[in-house]
């Protein structure tokens, strides 16, 4: 990107919320000053998932907290070999898609959430993500997820809790 370009950008942002579609399409937010932004835990959380980092996500999710139900380590190695499905299928990373629950049933009604969707096959993983204290303190799935954005092209639901997962 050339100085002119980071400065039409930073004039964007300016604006509002700016999402920067590069060339191989990925889509990163960027803050006022055309930069990544990690200002929070969740920023970080929500990046290094983008990037299929679960080396990084260890590093900063808490020890204390059980993700799903289960504890970190093992979240973490369920969320490894999700990430390694979405490889293994050509994707390269993950696009993000604000959401909500949509259930009735679960008593997570209009929890906050994202839509993790798959570069190049639209493969996806729908995630509520709950947070104490500026901290993420549980991430689980979501069966009945409504994006903001209903023109989201979806399809393959990868799930954390596969049977074909060796836990």
């Amino acid at each position: 990107m050339n100085k002119e370009q980071k400065q039409l950008l930073k004039q964007l942002a300016e604006l509002g919320d700016v999402i920067l579609v590069r060339e191989d399409g990925r889509r990163i937010k960027l803050n006022d000053n055309a930069e990544i932004s990690l200002n929070t835990q969740l920023d970080a959380v929500l990046y290094f998932m983008q990037h299929l980092d679960s080396g990084m996500l260890k590093l900063i999710l808490e020890d204390h907290f059980t993700y799903q139900d289960y504890d970190k380590v093992t979240f973490l190695k369920k969320l490894s070999y999700v990430f390694d499905e979405f490889r293994d299928i050509g994707n390269t990373y993950l696009n993000v898609f604000e959401g909500k629950c949509n259930s009735n049933a679960c008593g997570n009604l209009n929890c906050i959430g994202f839509s993790f969707v798959g570069n190049k096959t639209n493969h996806f993983m729908d995630l509520i993500f709950q947070t104490k204290e500026n901290k993420v303190s549980d991430i689980y799935e979501c069966y009945d997820f409504l994006n903001e954005n209903d023109n989201i092209l979806k399809k393959g639901k990868i799930s954390i809790d596969s049977l074909e997962l060796p836990f």
